[in-house]
């Protein structure tokens, strides 16, 4: 998803798979597995301290391709030596 912003169509896909996944998910407790999963609360903690930095990344990759001029103008920029960056 953090590509998003450059490519809305990721949104429809991700979108899509997590509603897959959720369903797979539910008729696998349902039908599969025997016990549920025992976690703690670090996974939880864990994953939320991992969410924080999300918004920013998010931000960050919308910059840097709204920001770029060869995604919009649909020209290439040539690099003149073999040594430049």
């Amino acid at each position: 998803m953090m590509y998003g912003v450059g490519m809305p169509v990721l949104f429809l896909v991700a979108a899509f798979t997590f509603f897959v996944m959720f369903t797979v998910e539910r008729w696998a407790v349902c039908y599969i597995y025997k016990q549920p999963p025992s976690f703690d609360d670090k996974l939880t903690k864990n994953a939320t301290a991992l969410l924080k930095w999300a918004g920013l990344i998010y931000l960050g990759f919308g910059y840097w391709m709204l920001s770029n001029k060869m995604m919009f103008e649909n020209e290439v920029l040539p690099i003149a030596a073999s040594n430049d960056y």
